[in-house]
C-alpha cells in the first residue's frame, strides 16, 4: 500500500481526504494507470479501495470533474476524457488594448471550414439577417497544446474565406490576419456575454457533458464604415475562462 493511499485511510479533515484521494486518482491518470477513454472505478470500488465514505468519493470526482480530466456519461460510468488537468484562461482587463490581447496569449485549432448561409437564431446572435452568406471557420481556442479554453465559430465574409489557411500558424488574431491580408481595419468593436449550454458535438472536443452550462462571448469587428467584417462565437465550458475587469470611479465633480 502507498504512503497516500495510507494518509487516504487514516481519516483527517474531510477536505483532505477527499482533495488526497483526487491527487491520487489524478497521479494514477497521468501515469496511464487509467488511460484516456477508459472507465474509472465505481464509487462502491473507491470506497472499498480506500476506506473512505461514498461522500468523499464524489466529491473528489466532482473535483476532478471540475478540472476536465474525466466525465461521466450516462450508461458508461466515469470516463477519462483528458491525461492532464485543464488549465483555467483568466483575462484581466483594463483597455481595448488587453481586450484584444485575448487572441494574442492563446491559439486556435481549425476544425472545420465551410460557406454557410445562416440561420434564423445565429443571424440574432451575430446580428445580421436569416440566410445572408458568410464562411464559418470552426475551431478550438487552447492555452496550450492539453488545455483547450473554448469552441469559437468564427464567421468572416465571403471574400475574406481564405484566411482559414493563415489561422493557426501563429497567435496573430483573426481580425489582424483579415487587415493584413486585405487592409480592413477593425475601427470598432462590441461584445456580448452570456450564459447558454453547449451542443453535443461540441461537448466531446471540450471533455464535458452535452448540455453543460457555457459562457458564450460574440465580438464583432466592425471597419470604419460601421460594416461588420468578423464575427466571433466562443463558448467556455464553466470553469475554463474568468473574465477580470478592473474599474475606476471617474475623478470629475460637479
Amino acid at each position: 500500500m502507498g504512503n497516500s493511499e495510507t494518509q487516504t485511510r487514516q481519516g483527517g479533515p474531510a477536505g483532505r481526504r477527499y482533495q488526497a484521494l483526487a491527487d491520487i486518482l489524478q497521479d494514477e491518470i497521468e501515469t496511464g494507470v487509467y488511460p484516456v477513454g477508459t472507465r474509472m472505478p465505481t464509487e462502491l470500488e473507491l470506497c472499498n479501495r480506500f476506506s473512505v465514505s461514498r461522500f468523499t468519493v464524489r466529491e473528489a470526482l466532482r473535483r476532478m470533474i471540475d478540472n476536465g480530466m474525466i466525465l461521466r456519461r450516462q450508461g458508461s460510468g466515469t470516463v477519462v476524457v483528458s491525461k492532464n488537468p485543464t488549465t483555467m484562461f483568466v483575462q484581466k482587463l483594463s483597455s481595448i488594448d488587453e481586450l484584444l490581447q485575448y487572441s494574442i496569449d492563446t491559439r486556435l485549432k481549425v476544425e472545420n471550414s465551410a460557406s454557410v448561409e445562416v440561420d434564423a437564431k445565429t443571424a440574432k446572435m451575430i446580428g445580421c439577417d436569416p440566410g445572408d452568406a458568410w464562411h464559418r471557420i470552426e475551431s478550438v481556442r487552447y492555452l496550450d497544446e492539453k488545455s483547450p479554453i473554448c469552441w469559437s465559430d468564427v464567421y468572416v465574409r465571403p471574400e475574406h474565406q481564405n484566411i482559414a489557411d493563415r489561422i493557426g500558424e501563429d497567435t496573430t488574431p483573426v481580425f489582424m490576419v483579415i487587415e493584413k491580408e486585405f487592409g480592413v481595419v477593425a475601427e470598432e468593436v462590441t461584445m456580448d456575454l452570456f450564459a447558454g449550454s453547449i451542443e453535443e458535438s461540441k461537448a466531446w472536443v471540450m471533455g464535458v457533458k452535452p448540455g453543460s452550462p457555457t459562457l458564450i462571448i460574440v465580438r464583432k469587428y466592425k471597419d470604419k464604415t460601421g460594416r461588420v467584417f468578423e464575427v466571433s462565437v466562443s463558448e467556455h465550458p464553466a470553469g475554463r475562462f474568468t473574465f477580470s475587469i478592473d474599474l475606476l470611479r471617474s475623478s470629475n465633480s460637479d
